[in-house]
């Protein structure tokens, strides 16, 4: 049975495990649909921005985007303000002291209470700020930390630390919020013991952590963590077992750690893979398959949380693939985003775009924050 599914154009086909016959590809760009595009990055009375917004994740329920603004209308002040919105009332408010001179990821639980954060004038701490209580916690002291995800209920949270010392690697935590308790990942753990562990992408109950390791000879290898037996699993499992020197890297897990979504240059994870370069990759860890989801140049951005809708990159363009059925949905152009942009099911997708003509009036010449749901 073949596992391998590559998207091409619109008459090609996906192949998914268990199928008897391959789906063909729809492109559902120009259908007509009730999809819509809404701005995020405006005050709460509807303003447009004054400056540049990016790295935005949503909500579960996609009602919150968490954000960073260099707009000054949105509480920028020379360095890059964090704000939060309520898509359902429409007000803006911002993550007291969080601040950064450049771009940073964000992380929301799913219910939009939690959010975590890189933040520090000059070097970065990780935090997490409780929307309802108002509280702020650092979730590691070390400078160069951010947090990479949270778990559904913003009890855990994975932690990157870097360093200024090109020859220390990095680290990997998660913080246990409740108990204030730490865990490091350690790369001795892993198969191949590599020297530095990061990229922390957390299941909904914070029981598994993907996460990518290296460099082998320039290469990273994705793993999954069971935090509760210690089982390591690894993800970009080559087909003959014969490890190459190839990267991998980590885009998304689905929130119960069935799906792992990654980017890799190795030639041997799925038959028939011929074409260099890096493809879109899709691993189901209860059934042990991968999927091929995109030609080369194609690469994996996000996941859904229920593993079902893929937000792929192919030259700046974002679009939104159902792996079931081989529907793709235009996103937005001149578009990027990151990991924890794409809701529990995939009915919304938040994105950062220079474009101008997505939603009336932006007239701002600025990169901004919006959201696109696909109808």
């Amino acid at each position: 049975m073949a596992v391998a599914a590559v998207l091409t154009s619109a008459c090609a086909a996906v192949l998914l495990p268990g199928t008897a016959q391959a789906r063909p590809v729809v492109d559902t760009a120009g259908a007509a649909s009730a999809a819509r595009t809404e701005r995020v990055s405006t005050t709460s009375d509807g303003a447009q921005a004054d400056g540049l917004s990016d790295g935005a994740s949503i909500s579960a329920d996609g009602r919150y985007v968490a954000f960073w603004s260099a707009a000054p209308n949105l509480g920028a002040d020379g360095y890059r303000a964090l704000l939060v919105k309520d898509l359902m009332s429409g007000q803006v408010t911002r993550v007291p002291g969080a601040r950064t001179y450049g771009g940073s990821y964000t992380a929301i639980s799913d219910a939009g209470r939690y959010v975590g954060y890189g933040s520090g004038s000059r070097y970065a701490s990780a935090y997490v700020y409780d929307r309802v209580t108002g509280r702020i916690t650092q979730a590691n002291g070390s400078e160069l930390s951010s947090v990479d995800s949270l778990s559904a209920d913003g009890r855990f949270a994975a932690v990157t630390v870097g360093s200024r010392n090109p020859s220390r690697p990095a680290r990997l935590f998660v913080r246990d919020l409740t108990d204030g308790t730490d865990e490091q990942i350690d790369p001795l753990q892993t198969p191949t013991g590599r020297p530095s562990v990061s990229t922390g992408l957390l299941s909904g109950d914070g029981r598994l952590l993907a996460f990518a390791t290296g460099p082998r000879s320039g290469a990273y290898d994705i793993f999954v963590k069971d935090r509760a037996d210690g089982t390591v699993r690894q993800v970009d499992v080559p087909l003959d077992g014969v490890q190459d020197d190839r990267r991998s890297r980590l885009a998304g897990m689905s929130r119960d750690g069935r799906y792992v979504l990654f980017d890799s240059a190795s030639g041997n994870l799925v038959p028939g893979t011929t074409e260099p370069g890096l493809h879109a990759y899709l691993r189901d860890l209860r059934t042990g398959t991968t999927v091929r989801l995109a030609p080369a140049g194609v690469s994996a951005v996000a996941v859904s949380g229920d593993g079902q809708k893929v937000l792929l990159s192919e030259e700046d363009r974002l679009t939104l693939l159902d792996v079931r059925t081989g529907v793709r949905t235009a996103v937005g152009p001149a578009a990027r985003a990151i990991p924890g942009s794409v809701t529990r099911g995939g009915e919304a997708v938040a994105f950062t775009s220079e474009a101008a003509d997505l939603v009336p009036g932006d007239t701002n010449a600025a990169a901004d924050v919006f959201v696109h749901r696909p109808g």
